[in-house]
């Protein structure tokens, strides 16, 4: 896990994915500062990264899957697309969902059915619950790779998809 934190620390990914994504799990406590909530460049009251922002709100139609380009019936968003939300279990990966970003350069995150699970704030590191606004975790480079750095609650979405 402290090799996980000491990587996340070297690099960030603020920029637009364009391939499958893997999570990781990171342990909130143990976050530096600078990848931290407490950090108030990636805490969920900063506007910027607020659900309150309507850039990230769910009520915004960009971020609905009822938008084509988010619904899990396009086909960039399905598992045989190239935008898969992966986690590995064994040798197996599997598939949890799919992101996409949209105009306004907001990263959303939705279940295999198309719940917004997550967002990521237009240049930001930070991931947050997509309807409630709390951070779950952040978005960064691990072993030269773009992950989903998962906190313990950030899983606990992505897995039971709430």
């Amino acid at each position: 896990m402290k090799l996980i934190v000491t990587i996340l620390l070297i690099a960030f990914a603020a920029t637009v994915l364009r391939a499958d994504i893997i999570v990781v799990r990171v342990d909130e406590k143990t976050l530096p500062y600078e990848l931290s909530p407490k950090n108030y460049d990636l805490s969920p009251s900063n506007y910027d990264n607020s659900v309150s922002n309507y850039d990230n709100s769910p009520s915004n139609y960009d971020n609905s899957s009822s938008n084509y380009d988010n619904s899990p019936s396009n086909y960039d968003n399905t598992i045989k697309g190239d935008r898969s939300i992966l986690v590995k279990e064994g040798q197996k990966m599997l598939h949890y969902g799919y992101y996409v970003t949209n105009k306004n350069g907001v990263t959303n995150y939705y279940s295999p059915k198309g719940k917004r699970l997550f967002y990521r704030p237009k240049g930001g590191k930070g991931l947050y619950h997509g309807k409630k606004g709390f951070f779950c975790g952040v978005v960064a480079k691990v072993d030269g790779e773009i992950r989903l750095a998962l906190t313990e609650e950030g899983e606990r979405v992505l897995l039971l998809g709430e």
